[in-house]
């Protein structure tokens, strides 16, 4: 997009990155390194979360030194084990929270190791742990020097007899390898090339010679990149063939499985991707110099220059168009921020065209090392917003923001589903107007859930899972609810296909599909209903067929919760071609054995963010993938579907009624009340309290409900029982109901330009389009109909709450 067309929308001074070129990077890397080595991003450079998921994406694992950029990584789409937890000083907040994470770490030193020791069998658990090693300095220039000297970083190679024997002593961790960072930003690929190689030849010496175990070789990196000024990455074309040769010659065996080879790089990833567009704000002249102002200074672009933590910025600008500048029209300028300190100093002595005041200027290859290694909260100044592109699309517009939050008192961070929800509700309800607007899949809440946990909340722990329950599901989805209900329904859906694996699926599936799910990467979509057979839950048209090769699936979904992005499905197969549409078998299929292909569109009233598109499906997957037993699927439905379904639907409509009341109350407390809106009037008094009795009457049966179903579950009872299934379709008819009816009386009583128009700042006509879906939903007429005959046959009359049969 075009710099001015941005500016114009999102202000100056802004970030801009475009993400196609951080792939390119990655791509561009991977050329001068051996083809079987790992890579990872370190995410100091820039955490920005677009700029993170892009180079996931590309192939790249997460280098992380704080929790900040662990969650960062966690919220961008990584999965725990595939993060590095680097840097000295380790707090047992942070030990805690990489170990819970699962990810590997870096160990500084013998104390560190027996610090992340310690707080690995605290949890119960060995970590993976690499030792860094503080080696001999290489002869190559570098940028900043890394090794060699006195350093906070790694163990001594001088004392190597002092600790090698001991490190292999430290119980909780799995010595797995070494880690080597001798320095940053190489000026030359000679020097380069001498430095990883001789960190190749140190780890051999400590393996021969000292017995370490070097399983995972992180050599560092070093990789270099221009900074805030043009210029293009360096090309490294000898660096192949030399880092080949030493791992031949020193480690032979790096071409085989006993062995991995890992690089880092910051800059050389990110830094091409940003720029950074800045406005003349004034032009001076003052004691035979002259300054041009801007609006961004250290504040926004190198800060840490000022502090020489950083090589000195020397930024050179360009017109935000691109066009080069004619080099007759240049004239000696000094470029300064609008900060008030004489520090606030870009660049001394450029040359360039002077520009007017209004003019956009562009200060390249700012992707690393920009705004959050800047003095952002000097003289308390708004971040500028970050852009992310991708071709003509912005991805993502966002502003950093410092501020002060109520402290908590010292200990372990609040990790219980509830808290982790909590925490990505931003992500979730920033993008639910967007969502709802364009009736598009939430992709980024669904990739802040994979960060979370929150994917393998019903996973067991032994699977790598929370090991949740039907409460903190509950919990949860009315947490998801208040941001987005679309995404609260499309993660509860989720969580009754994974309860159904948990409860059913075959030993083999377990152990394969469970960790996947636990870690983020699987999302299910459900499949259960057909053209054929409309909604009716129990029955199936499309038959499974045996092959030489396994199981044949054909089947046409007239609608899916996010099937178009969906990672595996649920299916319901009639279980084979002469069996009865009654005997059907529920069976998993992974993306990856499937054709799957989108055959509708989706465009409702309201819940427009599941993007239920219909979809075709083929393929062929292997007998262990069916869960419970062939043509049972009716025993599943009532022990996992139907309450899960009922349970989580309930919640998520609950979660939504009680925001649109507790965003109608806060409108009501605040300025922005309507003028038509009489506090004292006994009127609104009456109607706030039906409002609050229809979320109440829900909350309390949904709490019943949720009591029942894990006491049957805790004790063995059958939840088939008459009373329970009543109980369970009134929840689901009482909370459809009401819930709407409560959303429809908060929107009365806001009025028609509060509560009606799509463009208020309280989204009442949006909670009530999600919740008319309700009702809809599995159709209440059918749940009653279903209830007035299974009241014929409970004569005892058991209602929610009353104790349980003898």
């Amino acid at each position: 997009m075009k710099p001015t067309t941005l500016v114009k929308q999102f202000g100056s001074p802004l970030y801009v990155y475009d993400l196609a070129r951080a792939a390119e990077a990655a791509d561009a890397l991977r050329e001068w390194l051996p083809p079987e080595a790992a890579l990872f991003y370190s995410l100091k450079a820039n955490p920005h979360p677009d700029v993170v998921r892009t180079l996931r994406e590309a192939g790249c694992r997460a280098e992380v030194s704080s929790v900040g950029e662990l969650d960062a990584a966690l919220l961008a789409g990584h999965a725990g084990p595939d993060c590095l937890y680097t840097g000295p000083g380790k707090t047992e907040a942070e030990r805690t929270r990489a170990v819970e994470a699962g990810c590997a770490l870096s160990a500084e030193s013998l104390d560190d190791l027996r610090r992340i020791g310690a707080t690995a069998r605290a949890a119960g658990t060995t970590v993976r742990c690499l030792l860094r090693v503080n080696g001999v300095t290489g002869a190559g220039p570098v940028g900043l020097r890394m090794t060699g000297a006195a350093s906070q970083f790694g163990f001594d190679l001088d004392t190597v007899d002092d600790w090698a024997a001991r490190v292999t002593e430290v119980d909780g961790v799995e010595l797995t390898g070494l880690h080597f960072f001798s320095m940053s930003n190489a000026a030359d690929e000679e020097g380069l090339v001498q430095e990883l190689t001789g960190s190749v030849r140190t780890a051999a010496l400590l393996r021969t010679e000292h017995g370490l175990p070097v399983r995972f070789l992180d050599l560092g990196g070093g990789f270099g990149h221009p900074y805030a000024v043009p210029g293009d990455r360096p090309a490294y074309p000898a660096l192949r063939a030399a880092l080949e040769g030493a791992l031949d010659t020193h480690l032979p065996d790096w071409r085989d499985d006993a062995l991995e080879i890992a690089f880092e790089s910051g800059r050389y990833l990110s830094g091409s991707c940003g720029r950074l567009l800045t406005g003349v704000t004034d032009v001076k002249r003052s004691k035979g110099r002259t300054f041009v102002v801007l609006d961004a200074g250290v504040n926004t672009l190198g800060g840490l220059a000022g502090l020489r933590r950083l090589p000195p910025v020397r930024a050179e600008v360009l017109p935000a168009d691109d066009t080069a500048p004619d080099p007759a029209d240049a004239t000696e300028l000094t470029l300064v921020g609008p900060l008030c300190t004489p520090s606030d100093t870009l660049a001394v002595g450029t040359t360039m065209p002077l520009p007017a005041p209004g003019a956009l200027l562009s200060v390249p290859n700012t992707g690393a090392y920009g705004l959050t290694a800047s003095l952002v909260g000097f003289l308390s100044r708004p971040a500028p917003v970050e852009v992310a592109v991708l071709g003509d699309s912005v991805v993502s517009a966002t502003r950093a923001e410092l501020r002060r939050i109520p402290a908590q008192a010292a200990g372990p961070r609040p990790g219980s589903p509830a808290d982790r929800a909590r925490r990505i509700l931003p992500v979730v309800a920033g993008s639910a107007r967007e969502v709802d607007a364009e009736a598009r899949f939430p992709a980024e809440s669904l990739e802040a859930l994979r960060g979370s946990g929150l994917m393998g909340l019903l996973v067991p722990e032994e699977y790598g899972g929370l090991g949740g329950g039907l409460a903190e599901l509950s919990e949860v989805a009315q947490i998801l609810a208040s941001g987005c209900l679309s995404t609260a329904m499309i993660w509860a859906m989720h969580c009754q296909q994974t309860d159904a694996v948990v409860r059913f699926g075959t030993p083999r599936l377990r152990s394969g599909l469970l960790p996947r799910i636990a870690a983020g990467e699987v999302y299910l979509g459900s499949i259960t209903s057909e053209k054929q057979t409309g909604g009716h839950l129990l029955t199936s048209a499309s038959p499974l067929r045996e092959s030489a090769d396994g199981l044949v699936v054909e089947r046409h979904a007239p609608i899916c919760t996010g099937g178009a992005v969906a990672d595996g499905f649920l299916l319901t197969m009639r279980d084979a071609d002469d069996a009865d549409a009654r005997r059907v078998t529920l069976v998993y299929a992974d993306r990856d054995q499937l054709d799957v292909a989108v055959s509708g569109d989706w465009n409702p009233l309201g819940m427009r963010g599941t993007h239920s598109v219909a979809l075709r499906l083929s393929g062929v997957i292997p007998p262990h993938q069916i869960l419970g037993e062939r043509g049972e699927f009716a025993r599943i439905a009532v022990d996992g579907f139907i309450p899960l379904g009922h349970i989580g639907w309930a919640s998520c409509w609950l979660g939504a009624s009680r925001q649109a009341l507790a965003e109608l109350v806060a409108v009501f407390r605040s300025p922005r009340r309507p003028s038509s809106v009489d506090l004292t009037s006994d009127l609104v008094a009456e109607r706030l309290a039906r409002i609050r009795m229809d979320n109440e009457t829900v909350s309390a049966y949904l709490r019943q409900c949720l009591e029942e179903i894990t006491r049957c579950r805790a004790d063995g009872r059958d939840v088939a029982a008459t009373s329970v299934q009543i109980h369970l379709n009134t929840l689901k008819v009482l909370a459809s109901e009401l819930s709407h009816r409560s959303a429809d009386r908060c929107v009365e009583l806001a009025g028609l330009a509060l509560g009606y128009l799509a463009d208020s700042p309280v989204p009442l006509e949006r909670h009530l389009r999600d919740l008319r879906s309700a009702s809809l939903n599995y159709s209440n007429d059918r749940l009653l109909t279903a209830t007035g005959t299974l009241t014929l046959a409970d004569r005892s009359v058991r209602l929610v709450g009353d104790p349980p049969p003898e």
